[in-house]
C-alpha cells in the first residue's frame, strides 16, 4: 500500500491533451460502477465539450503524478438552484484503484469545494451509488444524504423513453 508521502501529486484544472488519459479513467469508472455500456462517448467529445466551445459543458480537475500520469479526476460543472442560484454538481471523482486511501480523492474533493465555497451559494452536489464505500467517506467530510433527510428521489428519462414519448 502506497503511503501519501511517497508520491508527489498535483491538483490541477485539466487541460485538452488530458482528455485521453481522463477518458480511460472515466472508463474505469464504469466499469468500477458496473455500468460501463453507458459510456457513449470517446476522448474527442470531451475535448469538444469542455475546451473547444464558447460555454464549456464541465470542468475538469485531474491528479497528475509527477512523471504526468493522471491517477484521477474529478468532473463538474455549474448548476443552477432557483432557491439559491449558481452551485457545483460533481459529476464524478475517479481515483485509480493503486493510488485509493492515500489522501489523493480527499485533495481531489476538496479542491472542487473550495470552488463550490467560493460562490455565493455555497452548494455542491453529488451522486453516490448507494453500495459505493465512498459514501462514508463522503459523510465523513459533512455530506447529507438527500434520499433519506429530504426524501428527494432522482429520476431519469432516458433514450427509450423519449423515443417513447416523440413517437
Amino acid at each position: 500500500m502506497l503511503k501519501c508521502s511517497e508520491v508527489n501529486v498535483t491538483i490541477r484544472k485539466a487541460k485538452k491533451e488530458d482528455m485521453v488519459q481522463v477518458y480511460k479513467l472515466i472508463k474505469d469508472l464504469a466499469e468500477f460502477e458496473k455500468l460501463e455500456k453507458q459510456v457513449k462517448i470517446d476522448a474527442s467529445v470531451l475535448v469538444e465539450d469542455g475546451f473547444k466551445t464558447e460555454n464549456p459543458a464541465f470542468t475538469c480537475l485531474v491528479a497528475e503524478l509527477s512523471d504526468g500520469h493522471i491517477m484521477g479526476y474529478a468532473l463538474y460543472y455549474i448548476s443552477y438552484s432557483t432557491w439559491l442560484g449558481k452551485s457545483i454538481f460533481l459529476e464524478d471523482l475517479y481515483i485509480q484503484p493503486a493510488y485509493r486511501k492515500i489522501g489523493v480523492g480527499k485533495q481531489l474533493f476538496m479542491a472542487v469545494a473550495k470552488i463550490a465555497h467560493e460562490l455565493p451559494s455555497k452548494r455542491m452536489d453529488f451522486h453516490v451509488l448507494s453500495w459505493n464505500p465512498a459514501g462514508d467517506f463522503y459523510k465523513s467530510l459533512g455530506a447529507e444524504n438527500l434520499t433519506t433527510s429530504e426524501k428527494w428521489q432522482l429520476f431519469r428519462l432516458n433514450e427509450d423513453a423519449l423515443n417513447k414519448m416523440f413517437e
